[in-house]
């Protein structure tokens, strides 16, 4: 009982410590910048009974970009969780599937052959990493699917989507440029557009992932074991891995592909909470959103106007974070 009323108040209090951090990002996001906003004046704009510049600044360019990186926070965070708990692989990321690598093939893809306007690119980047998904299921399907096949498959699925986008980046003439920094990550005009693109896929994989915490909680377990309590094993990893590749491919196609937010997340949560996919999957969520949101916010704000790449930050801190954990044993 004691150990019980402990988890729950350590849980209770990381998602209250979680809330303050994402609310104290999310004043920060809305008030710095290059033409800094009062607080007073964000309040006001919240309000409605604010408008002009501020106003622009706020709804139109600072919220939009706020409320995308944490929902690309939270589907990578959630994502990789997944993945570590299917495959019962410490290691393994959203990229496990070939689903970052397929959706950055896709988006350089059309940028070079074709002439798109760039509103279509986060649906051409679900395209490049649903293919990439599907694939990777075909491979690792022959002769039997297990988390070490999937693992696997999904490797050659990247190397071969890698080889192919630097392939397209030699002949990406005049775009070059712009694509490497879309291929480093980040938030950089991403707006209203880009949230109603990406919000259904969080909350459907979110909602479709608790509601399966049960089933989630035995693929913990070894496959012999799961099938004796009355487990489908493949269906439900088939099933994980799927809500698994939906949120990266939604997730790479706004923010392109962010690292270590899917590694690190999920480590950094079950060090603090355990393996209970009941409490873990609400606190890796908002783990997500916290990395994404401030990573982003350091991106736009240490060198403006200039803008850094948002991987650039999210490697600074989830790098440092996944060496303690690995020194410490937490794998």
């Amino acid at each position: 009982m004691y150990i019980r009323n402990y988890l729950a108040a350590g849980w209770t209090w990381c998602l209250l410590g979680l809330l303050v951090a994402l609310a104290a990002t999310a004043w920060a996001a809305l008030s710095a910048g290059t033409v800094p906003v009062a607080v007073d004046e964000v309040l006001a704009v919240l309000g409605g009974v604010r408008e002009g510049m501020a106003a622009i600044l706020v709804w139109e360019l600072r919220l939009p970009r706020f409320i995308a990186g944490a929902l690309v926070g939270a589907s990578l965070a959630v994502a990789g969780q997944l993945m570590q708990t299917v495959t019962r692989n410490p290691l393994a990321s959203p990229g496990i599937t070939g689903v970052v690598a397929g959706s950055s093939m896709a988006v350089v893809l059309v940028q070079v052959c074709f002439s798109v306007d760039a509103a279509w690119l986060p649906g051409f980047g679900v395209l490049g990493g649903t293919a990439a998904a599907l694939l990777t299921f075909v491979l690792a399907a022959q002769g039997g699917f297990t988390p070490l096949r999937l693992a696997l498959a999904g490797v050659a699925v990247t190397a071969l989507a890698t080889a192919l986008t630097t392939a397209f980046l030699l002949f990406s003439g005049a775009h070059a440029q712009q694509l490497y920094l879309w291929l480093a990550g980040g938030l950089l005009g991403r707006g209203w557009s880009h949230v109603a693109l990406i919000l259904p896929w969080t909350l459907a994989g979110l909602a479709l992932a608790l509601l399966g915490v049960r089933y989630l909680n035995l693929l913990q377990l070894e496959d012999e074991v799961a099938r004796a309590l009355g487990g489908r094993v493949q269906l439900w990893r088939l099933g994980f891995v799927a809500v698994a590749v939906a949120l990266t491919a939604a997730a790479v196609a706004v923010a392109g592909p962010v690292g270590f937010i899917g590694l690190v997340a999920p480590h950094l949560v079950r060090l603090l909470l355990g393996g209970d996919q009941r409490r873990t999957l609400p606190v890796v969520a908002l783990v997500g959103a916290v990395l994404v949101t401030l990573s982003d916010l350091l991106a736009r704000s240490l060198m403006a106007p200039a803008e850094l790449p948002l991987g650039l930050f999210t490697a600074l801190l989830g790098g440092p974070v996944f060496i303690v954990l690995l020194r410490g044993r937490a794998l």
